[in-house]
């Protein structure tokens, strides 16, 4: 037993002196030596766990062009780099805290909490859409279900953040299934009545003006006369 928690130790210690490593190289020069941040970076003390794990997991951070709103990429770091970073990161921002579990949920009850609160940005189909400026709520059809569960807690960007006093555990679980239903089943929910890219019901109802008109004006013109 007492191997064991060794063994351990010093697995969490490597893993700390890794990340500290990684977080000099790669993270200091926008987020300080001490996490306090800086002109091209938020300080990361008090940033939870969830916080650093969505922004490292979704390839968001490192960031390319610092102060733009970074979109969804590849990790720029292996999974091995993420844990160090994590470890190390969580250890210095004074914040106890843990990453959100995910387990499945009822996607019926997860439909109508997307409705309510995630489709007026994301898009009744979870492909994103503009928010204003120059920020976009990005397309879900990609992103996992723990980074999805961690936006909705930590709020990145221009997104509210839902804490457990707003969306409980069980109702997240929902959620997050609901839109791994849209993920896998396109063919299927199409809001809109015909597939059509799964673009939506405005748009879809526009593509369908557009063809009904051009039908009428086709109509119009084969009855019409010139004499």
């Amino acid at each position: 037993m007492i191997h064991l928690v060794l063994a351990a130790a010093f697995t969490l210690m490597s893993a700390w002196t890794h990340g500290e490593s990684l977080f000099e190289m790669q993270c200091s020069s926008c987020h300080g030596l001490a996490l306090q941040g800086g002109p091209h970076g938020p300080p990361l003390i008090g940033k939870s766990a969830a916080d650093v794990d969505f922004m490292l997991q979704t390839g968001r951070m490192p960031a390319a062009v610092p102060g733009e709103q970074s979109t969804q990429k590849t990790p720029g770091l292996s999974q091995a780099d993420i844990l160090a970073l994590l470890t190390y990161v969580v250890s210095k921002a004074h914040v106890k805290s843990q990453l959100p579990r995910v387990v499945p949920g009822n996607t019926g009850r997860g439909r109508m909490i997307f409705a309510e609160n995630c489709q007026q940005c994301h898009g009744v189909s979870a492909h994103g859409a503009s928010v204003g400026y120059r920020n976009i709520a990005p397309s879900l059809m990609r992103t996992q279900p723990e980074q999805i569960a961690e936006a909705v807690r930590i709020g990145p960007g221009e997104m509210p953040r839902f804490g457990p006093d707003v969306l409980g555990d069980s109702e997240l679980d929902d959620l997050v299934s609901f839109i791994g239903y849209l993920q896998h089943e396109k063919t299927v929910y199409n809001p809109g009545g015909l597939p059509l890219a799964n673009i939506g019901p405005v748009a879809e109802g526009f593509v369908a003006w557009v063809f009904g008109l051009g039908i009428l004006v086709v109509f119009v013109r084969r009855i019409g006369s010139t004499d």
